[in-house]
């Protein structure tokens, strides 16, 4: 993969690992288990260029792409997959649908920040009864002329607790849009919404929330998307959300991979190092060989999303593949630490949870199956 990156983006991702290193692994596991907010790791990482990697340098972004994006969430992921999907948050669900249907006062207004760090930003899709289909989304927005009238509740909404903007998706209400998907900037701390964060078996450093809307103000110069071009808008983006996320598990896994690999040769059984044992180096081949693939389609897939070609399909499967293998590879190297494995003191057991996520987050395992059938244009009914 090294030979198709530019010189640019190997240097990032050079630095990007140097970083990870030195400032992230000491306090993965503390983050984890204090569930804290790493706000200081986030401004470093934004002064880096992490903040505006698909952004293009007339808006203040390192503009290295889809390719740049898998890199970072990667790197991120293999040490700490809560940083990872909280930069994501901002860096690609909150930016990207702004990036390419916001006007240029909306760009200047909203994406400025986010990519200098200054503010953070968070997409709110999912709904109790929607899951994965848009088109069944129950939040509305009135016209009242000025101003829309946001209605409804969101859940799954990644750091809201701690984001200075919420894009949302709605139905228009109004007779004559009626039904028209809409997609709009707020401030979460606006008067009528209410956020609560949910607890969770892992990546608690970074909150997952449920949020109400109740008659909240929202000025129509916040309005980014509506009608047809917003549903092809989120079609598109939530390719690009699961390319991202495939990119978290193939870190998840590089990560797991390493304590495993680590583990296997410090600890002796029967008076030598328990990779030599056919069990446990077949297990760490395995694993090798998942990464390996998990990350030739991703990379291949961004290349693609980069080079404006139609990823979609291939997006759907690296996704399901690598999440899948994700949680594979974190399950056989938590059975290669034994009963350390079961131990919180050990990192294996963060992984572990982090890799549960990656077959439910941004499309379960089934859902991408159904998708990809239907790609193929073969029936599902």
């Amino acid at each position: 993969m090294e030979n198709l990156l530019s010189e640019e983006t190997k240097m990032f991702q050079q630095i990007l690992h140097k970083f990870c290193e030195k400032i992230i692994r000491p306090v993965a596991g503390e983050i984890d288990e204090k569930e804290e907010y790493p706000a200081e790791i986030f401004g470093r990482l934004a002064e880096m260029g992490v903040g505006g990697i698909i952004i293009p340098e007339e808006y203040g972004g390192s503009s290295l792409g889809w390719v740049g994006a898998c890199i970072a969430m990667e790197e991120l992921a293999r040490l700490s997959a809560a940083v990872a999907i909280a930069v994501g948050a901002t860096s690609f669900h909150y930016a990207y649908p702004i990036l390419v249907a916001g006007s240029e006062e909306q760009k200047e207004t909203y994406l400025t920040g986010a990519v200098y760090g200054e503010k953070t930003g968070t997409m709110a899709m999912t709904e109790a009864n929607s899951g994965a289909n848009v088109a069944a989304i129950q939040t509305t927005a009135e016209d009242k002329g000025d101003h829309l009238v946001l209605n409804g509740s969101k859940m799954f909404v990644i750091n809201a607790d701690n984001s200075d903007y919420m894009l949302v998706v709605a139905k228009a209400k109004s007779e004559a849009q009626a039904g028209e998907s809409l997609l709009m900037v707020i401030d979460p701390k606006s008067p009528g919404v209410t956020i609560k964060k949910v607890p969770k078996m892992g990546m608690s450093s970074v909150s997952t929330c449920d949020v109400e809307f109740s008659d909240v103000k929202v000025p129509k110069e916040a309005l980014i998307a509506s009608g047809p071009e917003c549903l092809k808008l989120i079609a598109d983006s939530v390719d690009r959300f699961r390319l991202v996320f495939g990119a978290i598990a193939l870190g998840i896994m590089q990560g797991a991979f390493e304590e495993a690999s680590t583990y296997s040769q410090d600890r002796v059984a029967f008076g030598k190092p328990i990779c030599t044992f056919q069990a446990v180096g077949f297990y760490l081949a395995d694993m090798y060989k998942m990464i390996t693939v998990s990350r030739n389609m991703i990379y291949h897939t961004a290349l693609k999303a980069d080079q404006g070609l139609d990823f979609s399909l291939d997006a759907q499967v690296a996704k399901l593949y690598a999440s899948e293998s994700c949680m594979w590879v974190a399950d056989r190297a938590l059975q290669i630490h034994g009963g350390y494995g079961f131990s919180v003191e050990y990192p294996i057991s963060r992984y572990f949870r982090e890799a549960r996520l990656m077959e439910i987050g941004e499309g379960t395992s089934e859902v991408l199956k159904e998708t990809i059938l239907t790609k193929l244009g073969l029936p599902t009914k």
